[in-house]
């Protein structure tokens, strides 16, 4: 390992190894990178581990089959550019980050629990593949659009709630804390250089789940209803995409979803269900479209928050007295 990575300069990043090499199983050699957070704007009980400003070690990378549905998106876009299929819709690489090339691992962050030792705790390293796209300023709009969907999802969770007035178990819409972090020092240049900037976000499991991607996933009403919220709540500015993650009992965790901006487009006409005829912007008449194909139907909850758009049959499954939000099958 290099001799910068602990040297007296980075204070807390020494501090956490030298407590880390005591009271866990890791040695030097079990270091790949030294981050600081430099960017942290969610609000969240486990955001505590990730502080502005903090320094922290990772170790254990590696990658994880089940997380290979977190490059689709590039994928379909790189494939989208090379054939000219325009059918999917998916957005250009100059429209927003949705296409934006990435690695991405699982890695254990070693971080100062504040009270002298320290915390271990589960991650997912994003690192861009181009070098221009590790600058501060677009990791930091990565992270702010990810911080905007959890906002959303507070809100709409909030709606949720008072809708299933004293029941304790409503099911509830949650986004990953994620963090921009600026590399301070690290042995591996296939990973990351020193000075690059990347996404590290709490989260932890095998394998991850498309729940509103490309129209075709198994119809859940929870994200499919927050997928039509957000662009209902936003009065047809933005529209977030590819709401991915895991189930947590009742719960859905997303992880690095993607925010569009619409600009100013009629909500009424953003939100139609008939096939577009063409009027207006090119950007304007993909997003209706992309309306009409991610969202195939609304469901109940749908209508809870905007009564004029049409319903459909969905999974029904946690017991929640109105509406069903079809987390967990049956």
């Amino acid at each position: 390992m290099s001799p910068s990575l602990l040297a007296t300069s980075f204070g807390g990043v020494s501090e956490v190894f030298c407590h880390a090499s005591r009271s866990i199983r890791y040695n030097e050699e079990d270091v790949q990178l030294a981050l600081r957070v430099v960017y942290a704007p969610m609000e969240d009980a486990s955001a505590e581990f990730l502080k502005m400003g903090q320094e922290v070690l990772i170790a254990g990378i590696k990658k994880v089959q089940g997380w290979d549905p977190l490059t689709w998106r590039q994928e379909r876009v790189a494939r989208q550019q090379v054939t000219g299929q325009t059918s999917q819709l998916w957005p250009s690489l100059s429209e927003s980050r949705f296409g934006r090339a990435h690695r991405a691992w699982s890695v254990e962050i070693l971080a100062s629990d504040g009270r002298g030792g320290v915390r271990n705790l589960p991650g997912l390293l994003q690192v861009a593949h181009a070098r221009k796209d590790r600058e501060l300023d677009k990791v930091k709009g990565a992270v702010q659009e990810i911080s905007t969907v959890a906002n959303y999802a507070r809100r709409f969770n909030h709606h949720v709630a008072e809708l299933a007035g004293e029941d304790p178990d409503v099911p509830a819409i949650r986004v990953a804390t994620t963090v921009a972090c600026f590399v301070l020092d690290g042995v591996n240049p296939e990973i990351a250089d020193a000075g690059d900037t990347l996404l590290l976000t709490l989260f932890d499991a095998k394998n991850l789940t498309k729940f509103v991607f490309e129209g075709a996933e198994d119809f859940l009403e929870l994200p499919q209803a927050f997928f039509h919220f957000v662009l209902w709540s936003s009065g047809g500015k933005e529209l977030v995409a590819d709401l991915q993650g895991i189930q947590q009992e009742r719960d859905l965790l997303l992880v690095d979803p993607v925010l569009l901006t619409t600009g100013d487009l009629d909500i009424s006409e953003l939100l139609s269900l008939a096939t577009s005829t063409g009027t207006g912007s090119d950007f304007q008449t993909c997003n209706r479209k992309r309306f009409n194909l991610w969202h195939p139907r609304c469901a109940q909850l749908c209508q809870s928050f905007d009564p004029q758009r049409r319903g459909g049959n969905t999974r029904r499954a946690c017991g929640v007295p109105l509406p069903n939000c079809g987390v967990g099958g049956g």
